[in-house]
């Protein structure tokens, strides 16, 4: 009995010793209600209004998380997860009392830790879960500062001498336990604040600005914009912990910012400026070969503008103008351009991208220069470029016998042919074309190729005409007759200048089939010879035989014989018949009739004669005719 009481007393008296907080029937008391996670509580007295409950000989229930989990006499126990739970405490004689448990998440404070001048820091917590923070600037376990949670979170403290720190802060309720973690930052005490530095501004869209920077840890930046000037600042924003800022809401095609970067220093209330850097209002107007950029800034700092085209750098100029006009362009091409503001130490503005399509008006010069060579597959046209015009399409028209001009074809290179070309249909043409940025050419000159034609007199004398060229715009210098053989072996060239006609009458005896073209020269070096239609030419046979002869050996020996010859044949059949039908005379191979039929002379008369003929331009035909035997009479 007396152990009990012991027991007893000594349970009681830690009670009273250590007992905070009281259940809410008032009989038990324990250390704490309220704490952050892992949470400990104790419960200190078990015997508020009662003896002897509670001990090893009448124990009682401890249920700490109100779950129905109850274990005999545990008086100590750890919360592990933030929550609210009920503490209740089951004695055998009187029932069960309990209290309510509140275990915080375990959150370490933000704050913010700001470098000042002369070795000095500035602490701002920003944090608000708690009632109250401990500060202890050199993490040496004293709390320089304790600060309630309030609208000016704020305190300093002097170094004294530069190095490194370690600065410690946590936070605690009223009524609660202090076992929250504390959150530690290093921090480095300075003489002087570094001037900060804008490395870019760019423009993201035509509502949004970018501003990047150099970060310096534990520096407060305040962001300061002046529109359509560099002078009038005022402040825009308070920047801490990053290195670049957005500014939205702006008009980037109709003002220009510029803005300039402090670092605040909170102890002495003042600012180390950066230097200012602005944006470009841009503009980019397509005008008719050239596109046109202008921009509107302040030039204060400026050392050399870069313009920008298709992501790549295209052209630096010195200072800052106000304007570049891009001459280097094709029409009917999508560029597109930022101009850049490069200052001293690298910083730059970079500005909205505008994009536009070239184009040109223009009116492309004729086609002027056409070449036509005629062959059997028809006529094919060749001509040459203006260099100053990039066409994109030709299109050939066609007059024929002076009719109207009607589209033959289109083509993308310097040559066309017309197969259906004859010489007789009196063809012409133009050449017409549209350039890259869709102009259309002024109207080519006419191009008529020369028609060839040919004549043959009885004698086989040859005359060629033929029309004159067009399609020069300087003209002809030079017509040329070129001569073949039947096998098309060139045989002669002869140049007859301006002339439109050429008289050919050789003595030929082996050429009975002969073509001929006319060549055309031009007067302006380095186009093509128009070349003509080709004519072929068969000269007759042209057959001589006499009339009579005298085979009586008293005349001339060229009338003792009768015979029929002529140029270019190959082959002759030659039969005689009197005047009754009846043949006297036969050859294959043209020999002489001496007016004898079996070696007896035939009487005089007249005699019909048949001749068949193959000449060398392989031929067939028939003549006929009557010759006279004489005979001398004394």
């Amino acid at each position: 009995m007396k152990k009990l009481i012991i027991i007893s007393s000594f349970i009681f008296l830690a009670g009273n010793l250590y007992a905070q907080y009281t259940s809410r029937l008032g009989r038990f008391q324990i250390n704490e209600v309220k704490g952050c996670a892992p949470f400990t509580v104790t419960i200190t007295n078990t015997n508020v209004i009662t003896s002897g409950e509670c001990t090893p000989g009448k124990p009682c229930l401890m249920d700490y998380q109100g779950n129905g989990s109850q274990q005999q006499n545990l008086f100590t126990f750890t919360y592990a997860t933030a929550g609210t739970f009920k503490l209740s405490v089951l004695y055998q004689s009187i029932g069960a009392d309990d209290i309510t448990i509140t275990v915080d998440p375990n959150i370490q404070p933000e704050f913010e830790v700001y470098s000042c001048s002369g070795l000095q820091t500035s602490i701002k917590i920003t944090d608000k879960g708690y009632d109250q923070y401990f500060v202890d600037f050199n993490s040496d376990g004293t709390n320089e500062v304790v600060m309630p949670n309030n609208n000016n979170q704020t305190a300093t403290h002097n170094y004294g001498v530069a190095g490194n720190f370690n600065i410690s802060v946590r936070g605690k309720d009223i009524n609660s336990a202090d076992n929250c973690t504390a959150k530690v930052q290093p921090f480095t005490s300075i003489t002087t604040l570094a001037v900060p530095q804008i490395a870019t501004l760019s423009a993201i869209d035509a509502t949004q600005l970018k501003l990047d920077f150099t970060p310096q840890t534990n520096i407060q930046f305040k962001l300061e914009i002046a529109v359509n000037n560099s002078n009038t600042f005022q402040q825009f924003q308070t920047l801490y912990g990053v290195n670049s800022a957005s500014i939205p809401n702006v008009k980037a095609d109709d003002n220009f910012y510029c803005f300039r970067l402090s670092a605040f220093d909170p102890c002495t209330n003042t600012n180390t400026y950066s230097f200012p850097v602005c944006s470009q209002n841009f503009d980019l107007a397509i005008q008719s070969g050239v596109n046109k950029l202008t921009w509107v800034t302040s030039g204060l700092g400026v050392s050399t503008t870069e313009i920008q085209r298709e992501g790549t750098s295209y052209t630096l100029i010195p200072g800052s103008p106000a304007s570049f006009n891009d001459v280097d362009v094709v029409c009917k091409t999508n560029y597109c351009y930022r101009v850049v503001s490069l200052y001293p130490g690298g910083t730059k503005s970079v500005s909205l991208e505008k994009c536009g399509e070239s184009f040109t008006v223009t009116s492309p010069s004729p086609i002027n220069n056409t070449s036509a060579v005629v062959a059997e597959g028809g006529v094919t046209l060749t001509w040459k470029q203006d260099p100053l015009f990039n066409p994109f399409e030709y299109t050939v028209l066609r007059t024929q016998n002076n009719g109207a001009f009607s589209e033959l074809g289109k083509t993308t290179t310097l040559e066309f042919s017309d197969a259906g070309y004859v010489t007789e249909s009196n063809s012409c043409y133009r050449v017409n074309y549209s350039d890259l940025c869709e102009n259309v050419s002024q109207q080519g000159a006419l191009i008529c190729p020369v028609r060839l034609s040919s004549a043959i007199d009885k004698k086989n004398a040859i005359t060629l005409r033929w029309s004159k060229f067009k399609g020069w715009k300087n003209g002809v210098k030079n017509y040329r007759i070129q001569k073949f053989d039947r096998s098309g072996g060139l045989m002669s060239t002869t140049a007859v200048g301006a002339d439109t006609m050429f008289v050919d009458d050789p003595l030929d005896l082996i050429n009975q089939v002969v073509q001929y073209r006319v060549l055309v020269d031009a007067n302006e070096s380095g186009l093509t010879t128009s070349i003509s239609n080709q004519v072929i030419i068969t000269k007759e046979a042209n057959l001589f035989y006499p009339t009579a002869f005298t085979p009586d050996g008293s005349g001339p020996v060229e009338n003792e014989t009768f015979s029929v010859f002529g140029q270019y044949i190959v082959k002759m059949e030659l039969k005689i018949f009197d005047r009754w039908g009846k043949m006297v005379f036969y050859t294959e191979e043209n020999t002489p009739w001496d007016g004898t039929q079996s070696g007896r002379i035939m009487s005089e008369g007249t005699y019909v004669w048949i001749a068949k003929i193959t000449d060398l331009a392989g031929r067939n035909f028939s003549r006929e005719g009557t010759v006279v035997l004489l005979k001398k009479t004394n």
